[in-house]
Formats: C-alpha cells, sequence, structure tokens
C-alpha cells in the first residue's frame, strides 16, 4: 500500500529533520488509530461514516480544509 500525505512545508522540514520520518509518521498513525477505539469500533464507524457526517454545503472542504479552518 502507498499513501501520499500533502502537507506544508513548514511541516516537511521539521519532518525532514528526523532520523526516521517515514516511521515517525507511520507509528504516530499506528498509535491514533489504536489508541482510543478497538479495531472493530474503527470499522463500525467506517462503516456508518456517512450517517455521522455533517452536510456542510462545502464541496471542497477536504481540498482546501487550511483555507476554511484559517476561516474558524
Amino acid at each position: 500500500m502507498q499513501i501520499t500525505l500533502d502537507i506544508p512545508d513548514q511541516l516537511g522540514q521539521k519532518l525532514a529533520a528526523l532520523p526516521d520520518p517515514q516511521g515517525f509518521v507511520i507509528d504516530l498513525l499506528a498509535e491514533s488509530l489504536t489508541g482510543g477505539l478497538s479495531q472493530d469500533e474503527w470499522w463500525l464507524l467506517l462503516e456508518e461514516i456517512e450517517g455521522i457526517a455533517a452536510d456542510t454545503g462545502i464541496t471542497d472542504l477536504a481540498e482546501r480544509h487550511d483555507h476554511y479552518l484559517g476561516a474558524i
């Protein structure tokens, strides 16, 4: 599996300074996925995500979330 992350340059520079930036990100993601919910709870959440999602009327929220965060 390959995952591509689009991150701000400043964060990329900080990650690049780590001895193992890819390992750091993988460990962080693994920890966040297992930290609060069990694996079964995560699958249940993913199966029901459309029912949980709120209709904001914003069609590009995933692509431009940084723009909208600044508006809060």
